[in-house]
């Protein structure tokens, strides 16, 4: 049985891929990944942005723990562990916001 090039008799249920030699050539030269993101200007992200997305990373994960904490301390332990971190975060906010005074460093 004579066959022309580019076909194949294959199994029933098997994937046969057959390409032209030109082709092949072609996809073994072209690079895995192209240059064309870096080339055209992106609009990036903020600061800003990246500090609040990982807030909002902390504070989700943080108030999903909240319930298997009062599940397990009762409502007085809570809620006096719940103020005891409450002001601990205020007092870190005001130790931060005294030293930005003192180096005066007011920000970019």
């Amino acid at each position: 049985m004579e066959s022309s090039w580019g076909s194949f008799n294959a199994e029933r249920g098997w994937y046969v891929c057959v390409q032209q030699p030109e082709e092949a050539e072609a996809e073994e030269l072209s690079p895995l990944l192209s240059n064309e993101l870096h080339r055209q200007r992106s609009p990036g992200v903020s600061f800003g942005l990246s500090v609040f997305n990982l807030m909002n990373a902390i504070m989700g994960s943080g108030i999903l723990g909240l319930a298997y904490v009062m599940a397990n301390t009762g409502v007085f332990g809570f809620s006096f562990l719940l103020l005891t971190v409450a002001l601990l975060a205020s007092y870190s906010v005001h130790l931060l916001l005294s030293m930005c005074i003192q180096t005066a460093y007011l920000g970019p």
